[in-house]
């Protein structure tokens, strides 16, 4: 008697386990929430220079080892900026002066808390650079198309953004730019930081 309860005790301890495996949710391999945690907040971020698609800092968004990024699409500015290119090192600049210049165009992502400090890193915040969040419009990519207008397409969102806060009044002197590429007819490319000559500093030709 006793080894047939055990037996039906077992068999309805199997059937348990079989049925809790059939419902509940097996955990996706490689989803967006295997990056994620509560610890680990997103933070929007909207990028128009050399961390953009294609230009020479993007891999340091593409690299899961620097925390995660994921696209959401391309943004524009909702007031005028100045964009320049500046230094012997041709770094392209936002200049906190909003109402000159260009509604400026980038993209836009969110980022987690680890991503967003080497962001910070690169750009020296907030001793050189400043991140501020500003609105900005945010656009899918495949909805801009020919004829359609950023404000007929877009959707307004906050994002954060880095300026350069404290810089020489004649780079308002020079060209502005809409949209920034490296290769672009401006004909001035990015120095790359791992080339650059250390003992000079080139902070000191824009601020």
């Amino acid at each position: 008697m006793l080894v047939h309860v055990a037996a039906v005790t077992v068999l309805v301890n199997i059937a348990i386990i079989e049925l809790d495996s059939l419902y509940s949710p097996s955990p996706e391999k490689n989803s967006d929430m295997d990056f994620l945690s509560d610890e680990s907040p997103l933070h929007r971020v909207f990028v128009y220079g050399t961390l953009k698609r294609g230009e020479p800092n993007h891999g340091l968004l593409k690299d899961t080892a620097n925390g995660y990024a994921k696209f959401l699409g391309v943004g524009r500015t909702t007031v005028p900026y100045p964009l320049v290119i500046a230094t012997r090192y041709n770094i392209p600049f936002l200049l906190k002066r909003p109402g000159t210049g260009n509604h400026v165009l980038g993209e836009i992502y969110d980022v987690n808390s680890d991503m967003l400090r080497r962001l910070d890193e690169l750009e020296e915040h907030p001793k050189f650079y400043e991140r501020t969040e500003e609105k900005v419009l945010l656009a899918p990519e495949a909805a801009l198309k020919p004829g359609k207008t950023f404000e007929e397409v877009g959707e307004s969102t906050k994002a954060w953004i880095y300026f350069l806060p404290r810089y020489k009044s004649s780079l308002l002197h020079g060209a502005m730019y809409a949209s920034y590429t490296n290769n672009g007819s401006h004909g001035l490319k990015y120095c790359e930081k791992y080339v650059r000559d250390l003992s000079y500093d080139h902070r000191q030709e824009v601020q």
